[in-house]
């Protein structure tokens, strides 16, 4: 019988993988399914849903591990998980490569989307309101969302009746921000 400490090794040439059988096999009994690292950061998961956890064994996880392929980084050279042997987002780049070029790009988006709110507090200041309010909707169910408005000198009563118009369940969630 499996335990949620065991762990497995495998090696890709020079490259130890290692893994372990994922938490979620044993909280909600489902099928197998381990999680595989790479020595720098990098991971994925493997399953094989027909093998039930409670039946599952130290030969079906090295089986299930084999299946995982490495390829040199297609930027920089360092193992990446091989696309064509396991369900991965990174194509074939390592972590450190995925998340600096995921971070360079949140990084330009957040910069157009401050650029632009300067934009938008200028045209708004222009017509004459004096104030930016920057909250979280909280919906009873669904996702939270960002609510930006431009008011006239409001008071928190003020703040709050607008999110309780979008049926916000919190209501201080919110920055004033003096144009």
């Amino acid at each position: 019988m499996l335990t949620p400490d065991q762990k497995f090794t495998a090696m890709r040439g020079d490259v130890e993988l290692t893994a372990e059988v994922s938490p979620c096999c044993f909280m909600y009994g489902s099928g197998l399914q381990i999680t595989v690292y790479l020595p720098d950061r990098g991971r994925t998961y493997v399953l094989k849903k027909e093998i039930p956890i409670k039946d599952a064994t130290e030969a079906d996880c090295h089986a299930l591990l084999e299946t995982v392929g490495v390829v040199p980084c297609k930027n920089c050279q360092k193992p990446a998980f091989d696309p064509a042997t396991c369900g991965t987002t990174r194509d074939g780049e390592c972590e450190t490569c995925f998340l600096d070029k995921a971070m360079a790009k949140f990084n330009k988006s957040e910069k157009d989307f401050q650029e632009k709110l300067v934009k938008d507090d200028a045209k708004h200041k222009a017509k004459g309101f004096t104030h930016r309010v920057m909250a979280w909707v909280h919906p009873a169910s669904g996702d939270d969302y960002q609510m930006i408005i431009w008011m006239v000198n409001p008071s928190d009563a003020d703040i709050v009746a607008q999110l309780k118009k979008k049926k916000s369940t919190v209501t201080n969630d919110y920055k004033l921000i003096v144009l």
